[in-house]
């Protein structure tokens, strides 16, 4: 028997066996941890892509919108200066009337060559009536447009809004991480409620704030610290007064007129805007003649230009389409010195406005009803917001997506890689345990291969774990953020405001820390301050 014992313990045979056994169970354990790893970074990406995607694709919306603003703007500029041009033939058309046509009657009785002056005034006296017929219909026909148009952004306007207020970003997000939920409030919430992907529980608050950023850049919008009016949040109520009580007076009015009249005159055609042409036959032309000891400088201009007039002028015609061909006559009394003495004048002018508009044929006589036209049409410009750009975001709108992940934290829940047999068994744990707010020994030295302590230990009223309690009730243990920025981008050389004139925005995903202020961040977030402290290494955990 002794003797058995004495060979057995000098026999050596076996002890790879123990050895393989601790190598095994310390590779088992490695191998599950990079799992475990792996899985959670897996996961991770995931919920930032669907985050970054939802973010990225609301700024497409909004600068879609933009640029739809930015095209309408254009396209009733360029209306505006086709009613200017057309206003111009009208006016240049007056002026061959009264002055070649005029002419031409009466050169016709001469022998031989009078029927090449009286196929002039033919000719001359259609081109009047043709471009007389056209205006009258162009003219209102252009302003029908332009109204559509600026009812077109506003409707524009509005179902970006609705889209920001109603979408909780399903399509987007679960297409691309199905695990994904919208918000703070997530599966485990303190209300044992799951709200899921609820828009009035889990995305209200974001989605106002995403609204309210959209709007700002926007003249009539709110600004990032106001409030959003919901009785009129575009400003359409505002601009529509433009249509029935357009007084120069009013501030607002005021902006519209000017602005939109200035805009339009900024792109009219030389020959639209100052007139050019031959001797006679042109819009603008200057003719000298020395006759003895006296000059003669006969003097034709042309000017045509969208005027807003204040409420009192020549009753109240408020804005007009303003085209004139003038001929003025001067003289003095030797060639090249003396003062000029104006001796002849006429004014050959056309206007369009809320009054049926008028011809000035002779002198100062005007004739009445010729061409209607309501007035400068609504439209939607920009604030650039430049004065406190850190608020306003630099006149960009900014949006922000907060996404949750029940990564199975809590106990009882379960998820694919939650590995709570091994956590539980005591060769994990350290000799200084301590039981937690769950009746589970933990300590220092745990090593944890769940989600269970994402979002730190910390005791407070006797409790321990109080940190990652919440932060797991409200995340369910995996959190992702992302913001995106509807930008307004000019390649090369860029120094012009963003405006909505200009289909130059784009879209872009922001960095979180740029465009939400501490502040905003906290009360979305209450870890916000515990992971700061976590970086500057206030404590350890």
């Amino acid at each position: 028997m002794f003797r058995l014992l004495r060979r057995m313990r000098r026999d050596e045979r076996g002890q790879a066996m123990v050895i393989g056994a601790v190598a095994m169970l310390v590779l088992a354990v490695s191998v599950m941890a990079s799992v475990s790893i792996g899985h959670g970074v897996y996961e991770k990406i995931k919920l930032q892509d669907a985050a970054d995607a939802q973010a990225y694709s609301i700024a497409v919306k909004e600068a879609r919108a933009y640029n739809f603003l930015a095209y309408t703007n254009r396209a009733m500029v360029v209306h505006y200066s086709a009613m200017l041009t057309v206003m111009s033939y009208v006016s240049h058309a007056v002026y061959l009337d009264q002055t070649l046509r005029s002419a031409a009657s009466v050169l016709k009785y001469i022998p031989v060559i009078g029927a090449v002056f009286a196929a002039v005034e033919a000719a001359l006296k259609f081109w009047k009536a043709a471009v007389e017929v056209v205006s009258r219909v162009l003219i209102p026909i252009l302003t029908g447009l332009n109204i559509a148009l600026w009812l077109a952004q506003e409707a524009m306007l509005y179902s970006t809004l609705l889209d920001l207020v109603t979408s909780d970003g399903n399509t987007v997000i679960q297409g691309t991480d199905p695990k994904a939920q919208v918000g703070v409030a997530m599966t485990h919430g303190s209300s044992g409620g799951n709200p899921g992907l609820s828009v009035l529980r889990a995305v209200t608050s974001t989605n106002y704030s995403n609204l309210k950023n959209f709007l700002h850049p926007i003249d009539d919008g709110p600004r990032s610290s106001g409030s959003v009016d919901l009785s009129d949040p575009t400003g359409t109520g505002t601009r529509a007064r433009l249509l029935r009580d357009n007084r120069l007076s009013d501030p607002d009015m005021a902006k519209y007129r000017l602005l939109m009249g200035n805009l339009a005159n900024a792109v009219r055609r030389r020959w639209t805007a100052e007139g050019e042409g031959p001797v006679l036959i042109g819009r603008r032309w200057n003719l000298g003649l020395c006759v003895g000891v006296f000059q003669v400088r006969i003097a034709k201009t042309a000017d045509s230009q969208i005027k807003s007039f204040r409420e009192t002028f020549e009753n109240n015609r408020k804005d007009q389409l303003y085209a004139a061909d003038d001929i003025q006559i001067r003289v003095r009394p030797a060639c090249f010195f003396g003062r000029w003495r104006t001796v002849f004048q006429l004014r050959f002018r056309a206007a369009a406005d809320a009054q049926g508009g008028f011809h000035q044929e002779f002198g100062r006589r005007k004739t009445d009803d010729h061409h209607d036209w309501t007035g400068i049409t609504p439209f939607v410009t920009s604030d650039p917001s430049f004065i406190r750009p850190w608020q306003y975001h630099f006149g960009y709108p900014c949006n922000v997506t907060v996404l949750s992940k029940d990564m199975g934290a809590v106990s009882g829940a379960s998820t694919p890689f939650q590995m709570k047999n091994l956590s539980e068994n005591a060769f994990m744990k350290n000799a200084s345990g301590r039981i937690d707010a769950g009746g589970e020994v933990v300590g220092d030295g745990f090593l944890d291969m769940t989600w269970k302590y994402v979002g730190g230990s910390r005791m407070a009223n006797g409790a321990f774990d109080v940190d990652a309690a919440h932060f797991r009730e409200t995340t369910g243990g995996m959190m992702a953020i992302a913001v995106g920025r509807a930008v307004y981008h000019r390649p090369g050389v860029w120094k012009e405001e963003p405006n909505f004139f200009n289909p130059l925005w784009t879209a872009r995903l922001a960095p979180v820390k740029t465009h939400w202020e501490d502040s905003a961040m906290r009360l979305m977030i209450r870890e916000w301050d515990l992971s700061a402290g976590w970086f500057r290494n206030a404590f350890n955990y």
